[in-house]
């Protein structure tokens, strides 16, 4: 993610890159563990907006811990924006075909088992997404060998369909990359600070 914070950073935004265990925990841990505290953080210290720029689980994370904040009387400052690169809104076909397979348990860890595709799993449950003004990036590239495993476009491990999935999204957009590439794409990053300054992907028309 660092060539995006130089690009954030030269846009006017002050980038804060946050490491996290992902393969280490749950989605609801990881949200308490990584996402409460450093936006409680940035709070304390008067920050008058949080925005996220989120990549694949980040995302699910991002709009859990937003949806919570809202239900439950404290929501994030109005004007927070999160840009989210190939989030697993529905789940991923992949998850699927790994989730019982060993050494994949393993090494990926909890929340695999919460990114497949039922409707009772993970996100699928989450309702739409609330508590943050939200764009979503989705790949169509595919530089891993799972092809077989989608029945539409995606980018090698999510979906078109599935990042794009929930109601409450703000804006949309597809571009040619694949799933671990995508947030070093210039491509990318420019949609990225345009979402953040104007709410939208597209250039603002004049007048």
């Amino acid at each position: 993610m660092l060539p995006m914070a130089r690009a954030l950073r030269s846009a006017g935004f002050e980038p804060h890159v946050v490491d996290y265990p992902s393969r280490k925990h749950a989605i609801a841990r990881l949200v308490d563990r990584v996402v409460v505290p450093r936006v409680d953080a940035l709070l304390a210290e008067g920050a008058p907006r949080v925005h996220f720029v989120t990549h694949s689980l980040g995302g699910v994370l991002v709009r859990a811990f937003a949806a919570d904040r809202a239900d439950d009387g404290r929501p994030l400052p109005a004007g927070s924006r999160a840009v989210m690169l190939a989030p697993p809104h529905a789940g991923s076909e992949v998850a699927d075909a790994l989730q019982d397979r060993q050494p994949f348990q393993s090494v990926l860890g909890p929340s695999l088992g919460e990114l497949g595709t039922d409707e009772g799993t993970g996100p699928n449950v989450m309702g739409p997404v609330r508590g943050v003004e939200t764009g979503v990036i989705a790949g169509t590239r595919a530089l891993v060998p799972f092809g077989r495993l989608f029945t539409g476009p995606h980018d090698g491990l999510v979906s078109v369909a599935s990042a794009h999935a929930p109601d409450g999204i703000s804006d949309r957009v597809v571009v040619p990359k694949t799933h671990a590439l995508l947030m070093m794409s210039p491509t990318v990053i420019r949609l990225t600070v345009r979402f953040l300054w104007t709410g939208q992907f597209a250039e603002p028309e004049d007048g």
